[in-house]
């Protein structure tokens, strides 16, 4: 059976699917109709419960699921991804876009750790799972990726420009994949386009965990006086990954923070 859309007879690799921007990314390719490979971490029921949900994922959609720890020891984590990959391979066939979502998770007390407190182990469990995982999926697609002429689309942050007070132990990491985007559209060319998205405040379920100060004034620092949503993450990723002239960027989706200054200023 097939389904109109852009991604119509084509396969798409989303890791980190089980979070509210994963959710929301994996509704957007359903309903273009793509095929699904999704990967979690430690999540297993929350990936296996969007593959059955009907309001994201059609009934008789191709779906393929795969876990992979990208904390474990650096020595076994390559093999590991790899062996997911080509797991998810042999059960959807291609790869024509991936879609690298997967971050640390955002504890409200690691987000709001100051300069001090932020610790070695906590600055390398965000390397090893937004940038070290994102590479070794990229790695371990290529080929599939450059047989398809497929598209990576990789998550950074609007913090890794231009910096913020809180979440210290991420923005290193988001930077660093934002520098990921440039060279791996370079390795992967011409065959692989790969863009990069850098959100903002996005309205996201860790978020009502944060104090309703610091909620207001994610806000508050935007040009339109609102978080983003996960579905307008979506909609974004879904167009850096069928533009076929765009490559080597990095799109900010941050409602226009930066530059900072006051909406209605001088």
């Amino acid at each position: 059976m097939t389904w109109p859309g852009r991604f119509a007879g084509k396969t798409v690799v989303v890791t980190g699917a089980s979070g509210d921007i994963g959710r929301a990314v994996v509704t957007a390719f359903a309903a273009e109709g793509a095929a699904l490979g999704l990967v979690y971490g430690a999540n297993r029921d929350a990936a296996e419960a969007l593959a059955r949900d009907p309001a994201v994922v059609p009934a008789g959609r191709a779906v393929a699921l795969a876990g992979v720890d990208l904390t474990q020891p650096f020595a076994t984590v390559g093999p590991a991804v790899h062996a997911a990959c080509a797991e998810l391979l042999a059960t959807i066939g291609r790869c024509d876009a991936l879609i690298a979502l997967a971050g640390l998770h955002a504890t409200p007390a690691l987000w709001q750790k100051s300069l001090a407190d932020v610790t070695a182990t906590d600055l390398h469990a965000a390397f090893a799972i937004d940038t070290v995982g994102t590479f070794l999926f990229a790695q371990a697609l290529a080929p599939a990726l450059k047989s398809a002429k497929g598209s990576v689309v990789v998550m950074s942050s609007s913090a890794a420009f231009y910096g913020d007070d809180l979440g210290l132990a991420f923005a290193p990491a988001k930077a660093a994949n934002a520098g990921l985007v440039k060279v791996l559209a370079r390795v992967l060319a011409p065959e692989v386009r790969v863009n990069g998205i850098a959100p903002g405040g996005i309205d996201t379920g860790w978020l009502t965990t944060l104090e309703p100060a610091q909620r207001a004034h994610a806000a508050d620092q935007t040009l339109v006086g609102r978080l983003g949503t996960p579905a307008e993450v979506a909609q974004a990723i879904l167009e850096l990954a069928t533009n076929g002239y765009l490559t080597g960027h990095v799109l900010p989706l941050d409602g226009g923070i930066f530059p900072r200054s006051p909406r209605g200023g001088a």
